[in-house]
């Protein structure tokens, strides 16, 4: 049975009728989405170019930062107290290395060694009861040229060597990786320098012994698959290093010399021996 619709246009121009044709159904995806939202989600593809960030945005260096805690206490227990026979970077640091963790290790050592080093130099004046001491303010920016020199200066030229060398038989190490090494390998130098104000020698040799040995250890073991096997030299230099921060940072911060002490004289009093010559009469 068929029905017949008569549509009566009265003098109607067809040119004032606008026409668009409109799908049946709408194509939907297995999510359900509607492809209006399906559409959005394309635009935000993070394959897309344009969805990236910028280097130079704050965006770019955040993900750097999203460590939580437990991950951050976990790389600097595993620095102070190694696992001998494991690769710190390839235990703790390669699956996600971050920023976080290095950068509060440094500025917490900083402060650390300012307060401690002048406490050392407080202690040593006070002995001898005739010093006027006075806060040294140029430790914190001493030691922290020092420290950020160290953690986040030299992991970039030993980037830069490892890219200079190009050996596809070593395994390739990232900037990112080398700082974070390098700086959760300077968490036992924090409770040491607690330590070295206590104004004994041997103490303070013996833990510069301990402490460059340990983070010695984490620091050489990440570092020997990125070089070539035959050649060690760049790792006793890059060793050698570590163990003359260690040495510095005891002998300029802690290592106070004896302060000099008041002398007293005792002045004899003049005598006065009168010449023969005075003596005689004219």
């Amino acid at each position: 049975m068929s029905t017949d619709i008569l549509v009566d246009f009265e003098e109607t121009n067809a040119s004032e009728f606008d026409f668009k044709s409109y799908p049946s159904q709408l194509e939907q995806n297995p999510l359900g989405d509607s492809p209006v939202r399906n559409s959005q989600k394309q635009d935000a593809f993070p394959g897309d170019d344009s969805s990236k960030p910028s280097q130079w945005s704050f965006e770019y260096f955040q993900r750097f930062f999203d460590v939580d805690t437990d991950t951050v206490i976990s790389r600097i227990k595993g620095s102070v107290y190694p696992k001998f026979g494991d690769n710190y970077l390839q235990t703790y640091i390669q699956s996600k290395p971050d920023l976080y963790g290095p950068f509060w290790v440094c500025v917490t050592l900083i402060i650390t060694i300012a307060i401690s080093g002048n406490i050392a130099n407080y202690l040593q004046a006070a002995a001898t009861h005739k010093y006027h001491w006075k806060y040294d303010f140029h430790a914190i920016s001493t030691s922290a040229t020092a420290i950020f020199s160290y953690a986040w200066l030299l992991p970039v030229l030993v980037w830069g060597y490892l890219k200079y060398q190009n050996d596809s038989e070593v395994v390739n190490l990232s900037i990112l990786e080398l700082l974070c090494v390098y700086g959760y390998s300077l968490s036992i130098y924090i409770p040491i320098a607690i330590l070295w104000v206590i104004q004994v020698g041997f103490l303070q040799v013996t833990l510069v012994l301990i402490g460059a040995l340990l983070s010695g250890y984490i620091l050489i073991t990440s570092l020997l698959p990125a070089f070539r096997q035959p050649n060690i030299l760049p790792l006793v230099v890059l060793g050698g290093l570590h163990f003359l921060l260690a040495l510095g940072l005891m002998l300029y911060f802690f290592h106070v010399p004896p302060m000099p002490t008041a002398v007293d004289v005792t002045v004899a009093p003049k005598v006065v021996v009168p010449s023969p010559a005075s003596n005689m009469t004219h």
